[in-house]
Order: structure tokens, then sequence, then C-alpha cells
């Protein structure tokens, strides 16, 4: 029961996110077309992206909680941390390409816009913004979602960069009250400039965190921590000649493999394992949760 309310939560959350990119992305296109603004341009961009990326997240919600099948037999929790490293592969690839048509547009000579208009927008989409991603927010840390806290976080993007248009325009109607109005035309190239610096910190924060699940890298701290310590704990307690054991994360799902050398005594039946396996989940289930785990034993060290 407590699973079904976590996932209609998630579903919920990314579906908030997806009728917000809509919304966001038509209006900011629209508005940066209208007004010739490649600010607000690049703000609508994000959104347009973040509405293809939200739609993959809601699919990868429902994948994930799908048991495993004849054709992906470990499951699907691979899948998250590889759409989430798209997606942050995408949103630097934005930045990028903005920051490049940004410093070019100043080289240029800028462009003026049309203030009243750019003014409406931003006001707009910054309270947007940053009503579904505190929503979002408490909503990841309710259900403990990696999809939710990443979309949230891309809303945070979208929230700061809209937060910074408006603090650029209203920096354009300060030039005009103090007669520096020449300069206008450069406020828009480098808002784009300095906002696809600065969204393109959250990205390669994404992709460092999701490539180490993807490439299966062991994960640090705490819960290998308290893997390391029971294992050798019960290692002692019932006297292996040895062990080996592999912990990697992928999304929501740990997977660990532990092999055990033992000698070849009759009191190691199928009993004594299997109590032994008992034993090692009921002590790592709380840090680990849904976790896939193999517990082998074996007499010769070829297989450890």
């Amino acid at each position: 029961m407590a699973t079904s309310r976590k996932i209609s939560k998630e579903r919920l959350a990314l579906k908030l996110s997806l009728v917000g990119t809509i919304l966001l992305a038509t209006m900011g296109i629209s508005y940066g077309l209208y007004v010739g603004s490649n600010a607000i341009l690049l703000d609508g961009m994000f959104s347009l992206l973040s509405m293809g990326m939200t739609g993959l997240s809601l699919y990868t919600a429902y994948l994930v909680t799908k048991p495993d099948d004849r054709q992906f037999q470990f499951g699907y929790a691979h899948i998250e941390p590889l759409i989430n490293v798209v997606n942050g592969l995408l949103i630097l690839v934005t930045c990028l390409w903005a920051f490049i048509g940004g410093v070019q547009s100043i080289v240029e000579g800028g462009h003026d816009i049309v203030l009243e208009h750019a003014l409406v927008y931003a006001v707009v989409s910054t309270v947007s913004c940053f009503a579904i991603y505190f929503t979002e927010t408490h909503i990841a840390k309710s259900i403990e979602s990696e999809l939710v806290r990443v979309d949230s976080q891309e809303w945070m993007i979208d929230g700061i960069l809209s937060a910074a248009l408006l603090v650029g325009f209203l920096v354009v109607m300060a030039l005009d009250s103090l007669g520096y109005s020449r300069w206008n035309a450069y406020v828009d190239p480098i808002l784009v400039s300095a906002l696809a610096i600065s969204a393109s910190v959250l990205p390669i924060r994404v992709l460092s965190r999701n490539l180490r699940e993807v490439l299966l890298v062991a994960p640090q701290g705490k819960v290998q921590d308290r893997v390391d310590g029971v294992i050798e704990a019960i290692s002692k307690q019932y006297e292996f000649d040895d062990y080996t054991h592999h912990l990697a994360k992928t999304g929501r799902q740990y997977d660990l493999e532990i092999n055990i050398l033992v000698d070849s005594s009759p009191h190691w039946t199928t009993q004594r394992q299997d109590a032994i396996r008992q034993v090692i989940w009921d002590k790592l289930k709380g840090e680990l949760g849904d976790t896939w785990l193999s517990v082998s034993f074996t007499t010769q060290e070829r297989w450890l």
C-alpha cells in the first residue's frame, strides 16, 4: 500500500511538471520571438527541453515499477540513471549553445528588446517555476524519488534563469532612467551568456552522480561502510574461511553480491546457508531497501 502511494505521488508530481513545462515553454518561446529577447527565448527552450525530459521521466517512473521479465531479466532500475544522464547532457549542450550565441551577439553590438512585455514574462515565469520547484522538492523528499528530485532541480534552474531575467530587465529600466540607454542593447546577450554559465553547474552535477551509477561504480559513504561492517561481523560470527562482496547502485535499486568461502564439513547445510542469508538481509534491509541480493557459498576459492 505504501509503495502504491509512493508511485502515485511520483507520477502526480511528474504530470504537474509536464503541464507546467508545456505552458511555460509555449509562453517563453512566443514572448522571446515577440519581444526580440534571446534570454527569454533561452528560458523557453529550457522549458521545452524539460518538457521532453519530464515525459521520459514519467515513462521511466512507470517502467521502474515493473517486475523483471524475459527481456529485462534484472528489471528496469538501470533506465532511471540512464535517463538522468541523457537529461543532463541535453541541458549542458543547450547551455553551451546559448553561451556561444550570447557572446556572438555581444561582439555584433547587441540588440534592443520590448521591455514592458519582457518584464511581464519574467515575473510570471519566476513565480511559476519556483512554485513547481518547491512542490516537487517536498514530494521528492517525502517519497525519496530520484526522478522527481532531478526534475525539481530543473525547475530550480528555470526559476533562477527567470529571476535573473527579471533583475536584468530591471537593470535596463534603471539604465534608461539614468541616461545610459545606449548600453541597453548589451543587457540581453550578457544575460544569456551569464545564465548559460550558471545553469551549466547543475547538469554537470547530475552527470557526475548518475554516470557513476550507469558505470556501476561502487557507492561511497554510509551505505558502503554499513555493508562492509555487517559482512565482516557475520564472517567472524560464522567463521567464514574467506569472502568477497560487490555493491552497486542503479537508480533506486542496490545490487549486492556476496561470495562466501567455507570448508567442506557437513554442518554447512542448505538450511544453515539460508539462515545466514536471512541474517544478512535483516541487518541490511533498512539501508538498502529495494535490493537485488545474491549470496553464494562455495568450497573453492576460484569462485570468490
